[in-house]
């Protein structure tokens, strides 16, 4: 094999791997999707989600999301912990962070995460989006990242995040074009309008965005 086939190669592998992920990839899951099969992360490839350079990339979103000292906060969907644990560190000691995952694996990658970081106003859950373990009307704030498309009902889920929800409380979403799953922000807006939340704030680009709404 000559050098420059060789090269050739090298190009045209990662290329074609990108365009799998990032289009054919894609248009599998909106057609799972329209189908009912949406379904979360597995917990065997929480390192995808849970890397150095995603990591880094992601670190605006915590701003985006706002969450003030003593309110308490749901993150729907939390995986590995990725955003969990420095959400409970802005919440403080007077606030409360509740994770609500469907999987108990992640659930358990998570809770090893809280452990290490020796937090005490984190509490976990392992339940459906259908039906938090929240009651009516107690929440400040909630938040989901890259998580809403996922859930195989998220017309369902949204009502029930408006029920845990207090009058003028804050729903973040945030999503990013490297999920299979990802919405452009007008079908998100579009979707979490319809449950009755009125969009308020709007961050980043069509790389990633987070969009706070109001209940």
């Amino acid at each position: 094999m000559n050098t420059r086939k060789f090269l050739r190669i090298l190009v045209v592998i990662p290329l074609a791997l990108a365009f799998f992920w990032v289009v054919v990839m894609k248009i599998i899951a909106r057609i799972g999707a329209r189908l009912g099969y949406a379904s979360p992360c597995p917990a065997s490839l929480a390192g995808l989600v849970d890397n150095p350079l995603r990591q880094r990339y992601m670190r605006p979103v915590h701003d985006r999301i706002g969450i003030q000292a003593g309110e308490r906060v749901l993150e729907l969907g939390p995986g590995p912990g990725l955003f969990t644990v420095e959400a409970a560190r802005r919440a403080g000691p007077e606030g409360r962070l509740i994770a609500v995952d469907i999987q108990p694996e992640m659930i358990a990658q998570l809770e090893h995460r809280i452990r290490q970081a020796g937090l005490i106003n984190i509490e976990t859950h392992v339940a459906s989006a259908y039906e938090l373990p929240v009651s009516d009307a107690s929440l400040d704030r909630a938040f989901l990242v890259t998580v809403l498309t996922e859930i195989p009902d998220p017309r369902r889920a949204l009502a029930e995040l408006y029920r845990t929800l207090k009058p003028g409380g804050v729903l973040s979403i945030t999503e990013e074009f490297l999920d299979p799953d990802y919405p452009f922000a007008f079908e998100t807006i579009r979707r979490v309008e319809a449950a009755g939340f009125r969009l308020a704030e709007r961050y980043g680009n069509f790389w990633m965005y987070t969009l706070n709404f109001e209940k």
